[in-house]
């Protein structure tokens, strides 16, 4: 950056404001302002001006100012990052809407750890204007400042967020359907998936229930499901091969790989394989381009993918009119598969396979709570302790 000029103001006070680019997070010129009083000579003035440029010009050069959400911006767009698409559009997000309304003014290099503190207390509080966010959601933006703070602390010489405890994760219990209502849904799918009309509005509603059959069948995160393209159905080797995802930020596309660590193929029982062959011969009855490429939850005659967010809307709608309980969604059915297993005596190796999570622990940790066993024990023990008194 070549160097800046002090000028004097109509006050008399030394100043400067330097064009030092573009925001990325606004648009708008950088354009930093600071003055010295009008006492200095020239030469100390511009000696001072030197000192704070050179403190200005490294954000400036990543298309930022020193505001921390403008930092922020600059560090998730960086192509270096390698953040998947949907992990830099929630970044952006945050930063946005989080960040930027709390502690975004503040300069990068000045921020204190109570001053995030602060904002974690305002983010978690339902206000008029705005309600409270999650704690998941509170994590992810931790998880942002931490990392932008890791890569800035060799810059700025200090972490603050060394010193910012992370948020608790809130427990969440999985919410499974019980067996009366997982034999009246998986009926009620069926015959849905039964009809062979090939209207809009039956397309939308057999696709629905078959989208809502393959993800309790499978253990599917909707994503997951949304992203199954008929070559994943591998016949001769009676499974289903769960290798991508479907994002909607920045854009709708087909993601290569499902959430990390989570790619399988998991085996397909005999009455599955059949409703899978059936559905998409019944594709075949109005889908033009019924390649092996087509999606097995499209609803559209091209085979595009759906979006995840209309397949659960459209599903959780579908759950409500066949009498399913209240907050049943498309996540219902992954942990309604999970449950059921472990209900009936599965080993959680075996579980965690066919959830394709990255280890057992991970497995425990979600459906400790649904173990089976346990609190029999302790009642029959209890019982036959007190037993004839």
């Amino acid at each position: 950056m070549s160097r800046t000029e002090v000028e004097r103001g109509a006050d008399g006070r030394w100043f400067v404001r330097p064009y030092l680019g573009t925001d990325r997070l606004t648009g708008r010129p950088i354009r930093p302002y600071r003055s010295w009083p009008a006492s200095m000579s020239r030469e100390r003035a511009q000696a001072e001006a030197d000192a704070w440029l050179a403190t200005v010009a490294p954000s400036a050069v990543e298309g930022a100012s020193k505001r921390l959400d403008s930092m922020l911006a600059a560090y998730v767009a960086d192509p270096q990052r390698d953040f998947a698409p949907s992990t830099r559009a929630a970044y952006m997000a945050a930063v946005r809407l989080h960040i930027a309304p709390t502690i975004g003014a503040i300069p990068y290099d000045e921020l204190q750890p109570y001053e995030v503190a602060a904002a974690y207390r305002i983010l978690l509080t339902d206000t008029v204007t705005r309600p409270a966010i999650s704690r998941a959601t509170l994590r992810r933006d931790h998880a942002l400042l931490s990392g932008a703070y890791r890569h800035w602390s060799r810059r700025i010489g200090r972490n603050p967020m060394l010193e910012v405890d992370a948020p608790v994760p809130e427990r969440v219990e999985p919410v499974a359907l019980d067996e009366w209502d997982q034999d009246a849904l998986t009926a009620a799918l069926l015959d849905a998936m039964a009809e062979d009309g090939a209207d809009r509005a039956n397309v939308v509603r057999r696709t629905t229930a078959f989208a809502g059959y393959i993800a309790l069948m499978q253990g599917l995160r909707c994503g997951e499901a949304c992203a199954l393209r008929r070559r994943d159905w591998r016949e001769g080797a009676h499974d289903v091969r769960v290798c991508g995802t479907v994002v909607e930020k920045p854009r709708l596309h087909r993601q290569g790989y499902p959430k990390r660590g989570s790619a399988g193929n998991v085996a397909a029982a005999p009455e599955v394989e059949e409703a899978i062959r059936a559905h998409i011969a019944w594709q075949d009855s109005w889908m033009r381009s019924g390649g092996p490429d087509a999606a097995l939850l499209s609803d559209r005659a091209d085979g595009r993918v759906p979006r995840p967010s209309t397949v659960t809307a459209r599903f959780t709608a579908l759950a409500r009119e066949l009498g399913m309980p209240e907050g049943t969604t498309m996540h219902t059915l992954r942990h309604t598969h999970a449950t059921w297993l472990l209900m009936n005596g599965y080993d959680m190796r075996t579980i965690q396979e066919r959830l394709r999570h990255r280890d057992v622990a991970t497995t425990l940790r979600i459906y400790s709570s649904v173990l089976p066993g346990r609190d029999a024990q302790a009642a029959a023990a209890f019982a036959g302790a007190h037993k004839g008194r």
